[in-house]
């Protein structure tokens, strides 16, 4: 967790510089009576700080962590984590990014009573507010939110008190609308520090609309199976439209390639800034699926962004009969694996090349698969020293490595100007169709089968987009997309009901959200969808429904509830499916 702090340090201080020379003409803030000494940060530089340090914690461990519960990654894909699990986390998120973000909203409305309103900085903070509080809501059900930033007025609770989940999200809803408003009213000063759009302020009015937009038909989509009631709104906001559309209007975030100080994507920095790929493993599901199926005699995967995904380390065949090799080889110490070792798995080599067993692949079908190095789900066995050999973070979305050949990870290869992707044009496309398919939405424009091959497109589009990162990378081709993508929709034909063709589109979207865990998380625990994801070997808690609180916060605060997070009794307000194994 040092990463975090190396995010609110040395890089603020180049941001500092980078905008302190225009900062006089946003705003005037109250300062006390040293010029030299404001009590108040110029808007730019905190909305900066918190865009930086957000996404930097967001797309971290707790990113990883969804990732593992749905089977992406074996991070915490045994679900056994304690109060201290999260712990930096919850500190780092109150005490920096969240408390800046609860500043500028506070001087925006105090700017706009006396007068002298910042219609654009007010509704860029209430959107960021919305959308990571959100985050915080979906991870941990019950946090502080009214009460939350009210330590430093006199006479405030140092303690504040948990609002409830269902109490929040209507309120980031309202925040979103307000957002809309502050977006159509005339900015009397330029925006500086916006790090996600940028640009122009049309760009940026025009933008952020859209991804308020677009985040309050999230919100909506994620309660409508705890509130009905919500269903005409999104029924509304779909036929008026206004969402993201397109690549330019993205609500993501993009690191930076410096590593002194070091602004890369913190999941790069997992697999390549020590000497060798400190990443943890991927999913052997999700390897192995992907490359179904191989070219009869090639090495040419089915899906198309398998070597954008991961990077190969590795063509080494491992030997089971050597005591050395077999204490490495994924599963080799127990005999439940569904996977196992690919290049020596039956059940694998059956799948993907269609041959009777592992001993007919040529050599180069088996050095290619053994790159392929990961774990089944909840593997519980010991984890030996083979970070040189495990698949590691590709080109996309971490800004890693293209995989064209196998070559160890680490040393800082790799740009590191990897995404977050928040909320992207194919996500808003996938919620439009699951609000047609499962609560009878009605599509206005295009139908859901249109929309489902339009969000392909734009997903395939954004990986191509990371060729120019790496000299190595070679984009898809036109032809294998499109195979690739016709043979989604043949499968979205072929379904017999709206909640077949809801399977197929959702089990598309765990791939194609790869980088966003918390979407593919919150999908999940939504609809119970992908509902073929390999059963845990062995998991020592059940699913996990929320994260545990922080330890601190426990010990420090006697508000915190008391909670069981894999308890169906203690699940988010909005999870009415409660899943358990």
């Amino acid at each position: 967790m040092n990463r975090i702090y190396k995010y609110g340090t040395g890089l603020i201080m180049t941001v500092v510089m980078l905008f302190t020379v225009s900062s006089c003409d946003l705003t005037e803030l109250d300062i006390n009576d040293d010029p030299n000494n404001p009590a108040q940060a110029s808007l730019n530089l905190l909305l900066t700080n918190v865009e930086l340090n957000a996404s930097a914690t967001f797309a971290d461990d707790l990113n990883n962590a969804a990732m593992g519960f749905v089977a992406h990654t074996d991070y915490f894909d045994s679900f056994n984590m304690t109060n201290t699990t999260f712990n930096p986390e919850w500190n780092y998120l109150w005490e920096n990014p969240l408390k800046d973000l609860d500043a500028i909203v506070k001087a925006s409305a105090q700017q706009r009573a006396d007068g002298a309103a910042n219609p654009y900085y007010e509704g860029i903070a209430k959107v960021l507010k919305a959308y990571y509080f959100s985050i915080m809501v979906d991870m941990w059900g019950d946090i502080p939110y009214s009460d939350a930033f009210n330590g430093d007025a006199e006479e405030a609770s140092l303690i504040p008190a948990f609002d409830t989940d269902s109490e929040i999200y209507p309120q980031l809803v309202t925040l979103l609308d307000e957002a809309v408003a502050h977006f159509a009213e005339t900015s009397p000063v330029s925006v500086q520090g916006d790090v996600i759009y940028g640009g122009s302020n049309s760009n940026i009015a025009t933008r952020w609309t859209a991804a308020a937009k677009s985040l309050k038909l999230k919100l909506l989509l994620q309660v409508s199976r705890a509130d009905a009631s919500v269903i005409p709104t999104i029924q509304t906001m779909i036929t008026a439209g206004g969402f993201i559309s397109g690549a330019a209007g993205d609500f993501q975030f993009t690191f930076g390639k410096l590593n002194n100080p070091d602004d890369r994507h913190p999941v790069y920095i997992d697999g390549y800034a020590g000497g060798d790929a400190a990443f943890s493993y991927f999913g052997h599901q999700l390897m192995y699926e992907m490359l179904v199926p191989l070219a009869p005699g090639g090495t040419v995967p089915g899906d198309p962004r398998t070597p954008f995904y991961f990077k190969r380390q590795t063509k080494t065949l491992l030997n089971p009969d050597d005591p050395t090799d077999k204490q490495t080889i994924p599963c080799s110490q127990r005999t439940d694996c569904v996977y196992g070792y690919f290049p020596l798995s039956n059940f694998v080599s059956n799948g993907v090349y269609n041959n009777p067993d592992a001993s007919t692949l040529t050599n180069s079908q088996k050095e290619y698969l053994a790159g392929f190095f990961g774990r089944d789900r909840s593997d519980p066995s010991g984890i030996p020293n083979d970070n040189p050999i495990r698949t590691t973070v590709g080109l996309y979305p971490w800004g890693g490595l293209y995989d064209d050949v196998a070559e160890p990870g680490g040393g800082n290869q790799g740009s590191g100007d990897g995404i977050f992707p928040m909320l992207t044009s194919w996500m808003v496309k996938l919620h439009q169709i699951e609000a047609n398919l499962a609560l009878g939405v009605t599509l206005p424009g295009d139908d859901a089968r249109t929309l489902f091959q339009k969000a392909m497109e734009e997903q395939f589009a954004k990986v191509n987009s990371f060729v120019a990162r790496d000299g190595d990378a070679e984009a898809i081709e036109d032809a294998d997309r499109d195979a690739y993508i016709n043979a989604q929709l043949a499968k979205y034909d072929a379904a017999g009901d709206n909640a077949g063709r809801l399977r197929v589109v959702l089990k598309q979207a765990w791939f194609m959200n790869f980088g966003n865990g918390f979407e593919i998380y919150n999908t999940f625990r939504r609809t119970g969808l992908p509902n073929d994801l390999q059963t845990p070997l062995q998991p020592p808690r059940q699913f996990a429904l929320r994260l545990p609180y922080a330890q601190d916060e426990i010990n420090l605060n006697p508000n915190t509830p008391t909670v069981v997070f894999d308890s169906p009794a203690n699940a988010v307000f909005w999870d009415v499916l409660k899943f358990q194994f």
